[in-house]
């Protein structure tokens, strides 16, 4: 699946931590996808965004080993400690009424009155649940304050709570 734009591969699935065999690249993968790194799919490395095509890939140890038809030891070697990206298309389809938590990033967070108590900046990832973060508050991701998230509309819905707000 071609996509032209390199700054919308924005997807972090690995870091190159390495090489292996001459011109074989050490990845260590993030993604748990376990189709991700196969034969015949897109990567892309680094800021710049460098295109690179799976040719063949294997499991070794933690790692994974992945022939990305670089040609030399210095090639491969360039691209060590770069990150991989896809774009979010390449994502598995998700089950009704899941999502991928940066489908939440920039979304107008409001209450139930609808105040609106901005954009969700940022989501910290705790032990005991997700927390959304916007400039006046700080909203644990759970039932018991969040009462929607429309995700056509790009709106989270909260329960205004005394103390969530933390410019009061």
């Amino acid at each position: 699946m071609p996509i032209e734009n390199a700054s919308e591969w924005d997807v972090l699935v690995g870091r190159v931590s390495g090489t292996w065999d001459r011109a074989l690249l050490k990845i260590k993968a993030y993604s748990e996808n376990p189709d991700r790194f196969a034969a015949g799919n897109e990567l892309r490395a680094g800021d710049d965004k460098k295109l690179l095509k799976i040719i063949s890939s294997r499991k070794s140890g933690h790692s994974l080993i992945l022939d990305c038809g670089l040609k030399t030891t210095e090639e491969a070697q360039s691209y060590i400690g770069l990150e991989l990206f896809v774009h979010p298309e390449m994502r598995p389809p998700l089950f009704d009424g899941a999502f991928y938590m940066d489908a939440l990033l920039g979304m107008k967070l409001q209450t139930e009155s609808g105040e609106d108590w901005g954009e969700i900046e940022e989501i910290l990832e705790t032990p005991a649940h997700d927390v959304y973060v916007t400039k006046c508050a700080m909203i644990p991701a759970v039932d018991e304050f969040v009462v929607d998230r429309d995700f056509e509309n790009r709106v989270v819905t909260v329960r205004a709570v005394p103390g969530l707000r933390t410019d009061e």
